[in-house]
C-alpha cells in the first residue's frame, strides 16, 4: 500500500509542476507588459459600455413595448415580432436590396481596389504614384453627406453637369432624372460608393504586394515571363490570403452595412430599390412608434451577419485563410 501511495503522489508532482511553470510564466508575462494590460482598459470599457450593456434592450423584440412603459411590465409575447417581420409586405425587397447592393459594392469595390494596387506597384515613377494614390484616397475622407449631394448635383436633370453633357453630345434630348429611375438605383450606389472608397482600399493590398519576396520577380524575370505573367502567377496568388481575409471581414455587411447611403441618395420614387433593413427599422421602430419590431430588425440583421461571417470563415478555413 505504501509503494502504492508513493507512486500515486510521484505520477501527480510533474503535472502539479507543469501547471506551477504555466501559472509563473503568466504572471510573469503579466508583470512585463502591464503597461499594454492598463492602455487596453479604456477599450474594454468602452466595449462594455457602449457594446454589451445596450444588449439588455433586445428584451424589447420579445415584449409588447409602448413608449413611456417600463420594459419589465410590458407584455410577454416570444417570438412575435419575428414572424410579423417575416411575414412584413416591404421585409422581402429590404432584405434583397440589402444582399444585392452590399454584395455589387463588395465584388465591384474588390476588384477596382484589387486593380489599382497591381497597377500602381507595376508604375516605375514613384511621382505619379503618390499623387494617383492621394487622388485616389481622399473620397474616403469625405462625408457621405457630401458625396450624396455631389453627385446629385451632378445627376440633376436641371443644368446637372453628366445631363448638360450628354445633351451637347446628342446623346440625349432631355435631362434624365438618374435617382428617378428605381431600376438604376443599384448600379448608381456601387459606382458611388466603390469610387468613394476604392483607393483606401487599396492602400491594404499595396502594402501586401510590397511584401512579396523580391526573389520570385528575380527568378520571373529570369525565366522570360512578361508583366502580366507577374502578376498572374505572383502577385494575385501571393496577395490573396488578403483578400480573403478582408472579404470575411466585409461579409457580415451584406446585412447590417447600408443605411447612410442609401438614406441620402434614396427618395420615394426608388424605395423600392433603395429601402433596406436598417431604413426599414428606422420607418418601421422610430417613425411609427413601434420599438419592439424595431428591435426585432435589429436582432435579425446582427444573427444573419454572425452566421454569414461564420459560414465564410469556415469555407476560408480549407484553403488555410480562416480570420479564427
Amino acid at each position: 500500500m505504501k509503494t502504492n501511495t508513493m507512486t500515486d503522489m510521484e505520477t501527480m508532482r510533474p503535472s502539479t509542476n507543469i501547471t506551477a511553470v504555466r501559472g509563473s510564466r503568466f504572471w510573469k508575462r503579466v508583470r512585463k507588459q502591464h503597461i499594454l494590460l492598463w492602455m487596453s482598459v479604456p477599450i474594454m470599457l468602452h466595449l462594455a459600455l457602449f457594446q454589451f450593456v445596450p444588449l439588455w434592450g433586445w428584451l424589447m423584440a420579445f415584449k409588447d413595448y409602448n413608449i413611456g412603459q417600463s420594459l419589465w411590465e410590458a407584455k410577454w409575447v416570444g417570438l412575435e415580432h419575428f414572424r410579423t417581420l417575416l411575414g412584413h409586405d416591404d421585409f422581402i425587397k429590404a432584405l434583397r436590396n440589402n444582399f444585392a447592393m452590399n454584395t455589387m459594392q463588395l465584388l465591384v469595390g474588390t476588384l477596382s481596389s484589387i486593380g489599382l494596387a497591381v497597377v500602381l506597384s507595376e508604375l516605375r515613377s514613384k511621382t505619379f504614384v503618390r499623387i494617383v494614390q492621394t487622388m485616389t484616397y481622399l473620397p474616403h475622407f469625405v462625408s457621405m453627406v457630401v458625396v450624396a449631394n455631389i453627385f446629385v448635383m451632378l445627376l440633376s436633370p436641371d443644368n446637372g453637369l453628366v445631363n448638360e453633357l450628354l445633351i451637347k453630345w446628342g446623346w440625349a434630348e432631355e435631362g434624365i432624372f438618374f435617382f428617378g429611375k428605381a431600376t438604376w438605383f443599384w448600379v448608381l450606389h456601387t459606382i458611388i460608393l466603390s469610387w468613394k472608397g476604392f483607393g483606401w482600399g487599396a492602400i491594404i493590398y499595396l502594402a501586401a504586394i510590397a511584401g512579396i519576396d523580391p526573389s520570385l520577380y528575380d527568378a520571373a524575370q529570369v525565366d522570360g515571363a512578361s508583366r502580366w505573367q507577374r502578376v498572374k502567377y505572383i502577385i494575385i496568388p501571393c496577395i490573396m490570403p488578403t483578400v480573403i481575409l478582408l472579404l470575411i471581414l466585409s461579409i457580415g455587411n451584406l446585412m447590417t452595412g447600408g443605411f447612410e447611403s442609401q438614406f441620402l441618395l434614396g427618395n420615394v420614387i426608388n424605395a423600392e430599390y433603395s429601402e433596406v433593413i436598417s431604413i426599414l427599422a428606422l420607418r418601421l421602430g422610430l417613425n411609427e412608434g413601434d420599438f419592439s419590431f424595431g428591435t426585432a430588425v435589429g436582432i435579425f440583421n446582427s444573427v444573419v451577419s454572425l452566421t454569414l461571417v461564420l459560414i465564410v470563415n469556415a469555407i476560408a478555413r480549407r484553403y488555410q485563410a480562416n480570420l479564427f
